[in-house]
């Protein structure tokens, strides 16, 4: 230790304080320096703005596992571990020095505190912490200490679903951070990850995912609390405790401030919180981080770095030796000592620890991390193999046994948990081939680990984007959510693509997702209803001010009998009809849409029923009418009769009404368009395709009917038709129609065929004749159906010609009640009515023969 401290600086202060920037200017303002990070992705940070800045042979990069070392390098960017103490240089700088408290790594940081220096200048960056220490160390170090930029402030516990954007996550162990990035993908559209156990590599692709805004939120360790210069806005904790290596312990407040104080960048204000499920923090701990204001370090880890390799025992002494002041903790079990004590006890290994070489050896290869952090036999087995193969072979691995080892990694597929132990075990074997020259070809073997380990890092860092983010989110997050509907494009007016692919087609006022399409998170499909709803207000708009009549029931032959009644816009479903008072008053109702606000559906349902009500009245003209006050009793019966029962009625209910009738009345029901037939009173102009399945359509959703088929309707105004649907007797009224025997017509052509068969039977018995069968439609049978439901018999003659002639059965009948005579005599009298009878078909017949 030296006390002449006349040229170190000491730069202190919390987070976002500029202290690296300072350190960096200071560092160019010198001939040559080398700069200490806690990181290797800080160091590859600032190496990278130093090539910028000067030019790539002026700088070089020294970290475990990648050595960029041109010839002309002034400027050395490292890992505090890799700081080299064989180069003289003007400037060297240290960062993070509170870090000589750690327990894994802090004797690193007090050996560099203690025995690197610049020729003009030493600067160390850190906490206020540490302030105490350092003065004690170094009593006349200049200290220049330096606030934040920015205000950090505590909010109240957080769910991860009220999170804002900008914001990281922090959990202690990989499980955790891969169970808050799923819940975050889903809510949030994505999240970037960064793990202390990720390579460089990966950690960098998954920081400029974040940093380029492809998604909004961070998932990570207290790895970033290092120096990562993030916009981070808002710092939330999932956990306030973490497993050291030795056991699960509370966060020190010097450490939750460390973190938290990533939230805020330059002069933009930060804030901070934990989740329900962390637990409670101390409010003192509160005031404590939001005032950067925490105990002193009282003392940091301290270990003898000047070893003796004359023998194992001499090795072992000088590791044991302990610091002369009490600020410093004697470290025990470092991990390299813990490997070696391990190791010289094998039998195979202690025969060779015989010379310095050797031990040296061992000691070397003692400090290869274990990036695998197994923690157990396996590292040990793999470090007592390398040094085996190196005593084996004059200190030289051969090419085959490490080609062996290397080449099974070279198959680059597998999940994220297969990948990431891939990736640690070529991170160990490119850590011996740029710290050690055990290889023949060094060169050969740098560029060959470094290459599969950027190839596994890349395919991890793919695999982590594609489990954790949602590529649709990128449409809404960050600069281009003002451009949400730009980019979810309608195309052939209502299909939906977004980004391409085909999101879902917009039916009326409703979205339909597409089958083919994979699964968003939770984030995109709201953002993406968020921008469909927008486009579905307009259209709502757009419907509300369109015109009545592109209103439309649709293709009602098509509408089946238990089937919903839709109202269409267009060729669009945008409504139905449900039963409602009376069947003339249908209630007309919009469809529900998770896209239709309250107000929006109240609206379409109001137009909706102004349509149907105006169809209703406009269409089938009168029904629906009310009735003047002027009309007498019994027109105003029949008149009522047939408006409520769809224009037509049966006349037989009316036959001494119709006796009396007079002109005048007449007149009027035929001003009410409703004509006298001989069966019916029927009106004339709902017998039109358009009212008649109006009609249809009214009785189908006043009935509620639950037929599996399509409504019998004839085609291009077919007066007759056949069907084999069982209908109700109202159903075949309602559409103004007689269904005798499945084959059904119109009644007004019923009326004018018993019209004819009425002027025929005048003169006697007729046979059927085209002129009957023509206007309806039917064959010679059907023909029968219908004069049997007029009253008419009939008789096959000669040609197979039907004969028809009125039916005596009610004479009959009236005659048996009233003389009631014995069978023999009723017989007799028939027989004799019949001869009698010059009309009967026997006379008829008769005289043709």
């Amino acid at each position: 230790m030296s006390n002449e401290d006349e040229n170190l600086l000491a730069i202190l202060g919390p987070t976002n304080t500029g202290k690296t920037y300072t350190a960096f200017e200071k560092l160019f303002s010198y001939s040559s320096g080398i700069f200490g990070f806690p990181l290797r992705l800080l160091a590859r940070e600032n190496y990278d703005k130093a090539v910028k800045r000067i030019g790539l042979n002026n700088v070089a990069l020294i970290t475990g596992e990648e050595k960029i070392l041109p010839k002309e390098a002034k400027y050395f960017f490292c890992t505090v571990e890799s700081m080299p103490n064989n180069i003289s240089v003007d400037c060297v700088i240290i960062d993070e020095i509170q870090l000589a408290a750690d327990y894994e790594r802090g004797h690193i940081f007090t050996d560099r505190i203690l025995n690197l220096r610049g020729i003009y200048q030493t600067i160390f960056l850190g906490s206020l912490n540490i302030e105490k220490i350092i003065k004690k160390i170094y009593p006349n170090i200049i200290v220049e200490k330096k606030n934040r930029f920015s205000q950090l402030t505590f909010l109240r516990k957080q769910n991860f679903s009220k999170l804002e954007p900008r914001s990281a996550i922090i959990a202690f162990n990989i499980n955790k951070v891969y169970e808050i990035a799923e819940n975050i993908r889903a809510h949030k559209g994505g999240t970037a990850v960064v793990l202390g156990s990720l390579s460089p590599r990966t950690r960098n692709s998954q920081v400029e995912v974040y940093e380029n805004q492809n998604v909004d939120y961070l998932v990570a360790t207290d790895a970033i609390g290092m120096g990562l210069n993030l916009n981070i806005n808002h710092v939330s904790f999932s956990s306030l405790e973490k497993f050291d290596g030795r056991y699960n312990r509370n966060l020190t407040p010097n450490e939750l401030g460390q973190i938290a104080g990533r939230a805020g960048r330059y002069k933009r204000d930060g804030t901070f919180s934990y989740t329900k499920e962390a637990g409670n923090l101390d409010p003192l701990i509160i005031q404590q981080i939001e005032a950067h204001n925490f105990d002193n370090i009282q003392k940091i880890y301290w270990r003898n770095s000047a070893l003796d390799f004359d023998s194992t025992e001499s090795l072992l002494s000088s590791l044991k030796k302990f610091p002369i002041h009490n600020y410093f903790i004697h470290k025990k079990n470092a991990l390299d000592e813990v490997n070696f004590r391990n190791l010289i006890n094998d039998y195979e290994i202690k025969k060779f620890l015989t010379s310095k070489k050797n031990l040296k050896l061992l000691w070397d290869i003692c400090q290869i991390p274990d990036f695998e952090k197994l923690f157990n036999d396996t590292y040990l087995l793999l470090l007592k193999d390398i040094y085996l193969i190196l005593i084996e072979n004059n200190y030289k691995i051969p090419e085959e046994w490490i080609d062996k080892k290397v080449s099974k990694l070279i198959n680059f597929g597998g999940g994220i948990p297969e990948l990431s132990i891939k990736i640690s075990q070529i991170r160990t074997w490119t850590y011996i081939s740029n710290n050690h020259k055990w290889l023949k070809n060094t060169y050969y073997w740098k560029e060959k680990t470094q290459q599969i380990e950027n190839e596994l890092s890349d395919q991890l860092h793919n695999s982590l984007t594609k489990k954790f983010i949602d590529y649709s989110s990128k449409f809404f997050i960050g600069l281009q959510k003002s451009q949400n509907n730009k980019d979810i494009l309608k195309k052939n007016k209502n299909e939906i693509f977004l980004d391409k692919n085909k999101y879902g087609i917009i039916k009326g006022f409703d979205l339909i997702e597409d089958k083919k399409i994979f699964s968003q998170s939770l984030f995109s499909i709201s953002n993406i209803k968020k921008s469909v709803r927008n486009m579905i207000n307009e259209k709502v708009e757009n419907f509300i001010n369109a015109p009545i009549d592109s209103i439309n029931l649709g293709d009602i032959s098509k509408s089946k009998i238990n089937d919903d009644t839709f109202i269409y816009w267009g060729d669009e479903s945008v409504g139905k009809l449900k039963k409602g008072k009376s069947i003339y008053k249908p209630k007309a109702e919009a469809l529900n849409s998770e896209y239709l606000s309250s107000e929006n559906k109240l609206l379409i349902s109001a137009k909706l029923q102004k349509w149907i009500d105006n169809e209703i009245a406009n269409t089938l003209y009168p029904l629906g009418k009310n009735l003047d006050e002027g009309l007498s009793a019994e027109i105003r019966a029949i008149a009522f009769n047939c408006i409520e029962n769809f224009g037509n009625y049966p006349i037989e209910k009316f036959k001494e009404t119709l006796k009396n009738i007079s002109q005048e009345n007449k007149i009027k029901l035929s001003k009410l368009g409703i004509r006298i037939g001989a069966k019916y009173f029927f009106i004339p102009s709902l017998f039109k395709k358009k009212p008649l399945e109006l009609c249809a359509i009214l009785w189908k959703t006043f009935y509620q009917n639950n037929i599996n088929n399509f409504l019998p309707l004839p085609l291009n105004g077919r007066v007759s038709f056949e069907s084999q649907i069982e209908m109700p007797n109202n159903y075949w009224q309602s559409i103004g129609y007689i269904n005798i025997k499945n084959f059904v017509f119109r009644i007004d052509i019923f009326e004018k065929i018993f019209f004819l068969a009425r002027k025929k039977i005048k003169m006697g018995p007729f046979l059927e004749s085209s002129d009957l069968m023509n206007p309806i439609g039917c064959n010679s049978n059907q023909l029968k159906d219908i004069m049997s439901f007029c009253g008419y018999e009939s008789l096959i003659i000669s040609d197979d010609k039907k004969l028809f002639f009125l039916s005596n059965k009610k004479n009959e009948i009236k005659k048996n009640k009233t003389n009631i005579p014995n069978k023999k005599v009723y017989k007799k009298n028939d027989k004799d009515k019949i001869k009698r009878d010059p009309n009967s078909p026997f006379a008829v017949l008769e005289k043709l023969l």
